[in-house]
């Protein structure tokens, strides 16, 4: 569909679902894409800091909080290129944040929309249980500076009015000694 034929609303809608999916991030765990560009050096890697605490689960948290940054830059990356990087969001995510981010990206692609610049974010644990193998995260997700496009022309995708800077939680579930990303819920009805 042409961006000139689009009907704001689905144009809205979108974009909507495109931030929202943006916000869920997460691998496309048992699916594959042919037209995957991965390789180890285009992969994100955003390593969790090791510093001495006095906290016993911080080295949990920080895998955490490194898997939710790498489910963002790889989230980041498929928003602009409208590939789905099946491989490398394997590492970081999986679940209902996969399926929402794979609707997305093909979404955004049959409407030849991208996202340019990049969304702030300011992530933190807010608890992490290793006995029951789960973390929550939240975060204040700022998409001021990250804005959609019409690939073809260039022209700004307009947004229904909400606030650009919103607040997001999400869940995470321990696999192993990976810590894997398996939702993500903006809250659009507020800012932060």
């Amino acid at each position: 569909m042409a961006p000139s034929t689009m009907t704001r609303t689905h144009a809205l809608r979108l974009a909507g679902t495109a931030l929202t999916c943006a916000v869920a991030a997460g691998s496309l765990v048992g699916c594959s894409s042919s037209n995957t560009t991965s390789d180890a050096s285009s992969s994100p890697s955003v390593s969790a800091s090791k510093s001495p605490s006095s906290d016993p689960d911080q080295a949990a948290k920080d895998k955490v909080l490194a898997a939710y940054t790498n489910t963002r830059e790889i989230q980041i990356k498929m928003a602009d290129d409208g590939d789905l990087h099946t491989e490398d969001l394997a590492k970081y995510a999986k679940g209902d944040a996969a399926s929402d981010l794979k609707k997305s990206v093909l979404r955004n692609r049959g409407a030849n929309i991208k996202f340019t610049g990049r969304p702030g974010m300011s992530p933190s644990v807010t608890s992490v249980d290793t006995k029951s193998k789960t973390a929550t995260l939240s975060d204040c997700f700022d998409a001021t500076n990250w804005k959609p496009v019409y690939k073809d022309s260039g022209n700004a995708v307009q947004l229904a009015e909400q606030p650009l800077k919103y607040p997001v939680t999400s869940q995470a579930e321990l696999e192993g000694d990976t810590w894997l990303i398996t939702k993500i819920t903006a809250d659009r009805t507020k800012s932060c």
